[in-house]
């Protein structure tokens, strides 16, 4: 099983996430802080390639507005990545 690649990053407040995925999940990409210190896996966007993306996420709750902006970034980085 190979690593996923990466995507790309997104600032959202006080964090740098970083957005992964690989071929074999086309619509699913993963999640993960960067930045601060120290780095953690925060979730997934599934159903990407849907018309209801959704954004799950392991441990953080975060406002719906945060949510939301999420689930955009991570969208837009996707379809970027898909050409």
């Amino acid at each position: 099983m190979s690593e996923p690649k990466i995507l790309g990053q997104f600032q959202l407040e006080h964090r740098t996430i970083q957005v992964s995925g690989d071929d074999g999940n086309a619509g699913t990409v993963w999640l993960r802080r960067v930045h601060p210190d120290p780095p953690m896996a925060l979730g997934c966007v599934v159903e990407l390639d849907s018309s209801t993306p959704r954004l799950r996420l392991y441990r953080a709750e975060w406002p719906d507005d945060l949510r939301d902006r999420a689930k955009e970034e991570t969208l837009a980085i996707w379809r970027a990545a898909r050409g």
